[in-house]
């Protein structure tokens, strides 16, 4: 279960990061569009819905229940 987490945050860290990346402004220089939106926004998009999406799942595999029930354990 450890290797779930940690990969889920690896994925949710790496779509942050792609979002603050500097360099997606220099791609945008022969208006190409995704979605018919210009660039910058259907990457957005795109990139809002995978972090939906891996929130979800996080959800699902209970991420971070594991620390409450430790906690309840020892106190």
């Amino acid at each position: 279960m450890k290797k779930r987490i940690v990969l889920l945050w690896f994925c949710i860290i790496l779509c942050f990061c792609s979002i603050e990346f500097p360099g997606i402004f220099f791609i945008n220089r022969i208006e190409p569009t995704i979605f018919g939106f210009p660039f910058i926004y259907g990457f957005t998009l795109i990139i809002w819905g995978v972090l939906c999406f891996l929130t979800y799942l996080g959800y699902k595999m209970n991420w971070g229940l594991q620390n409450l029930d430790e906690e309840k354990k020892d106190g």
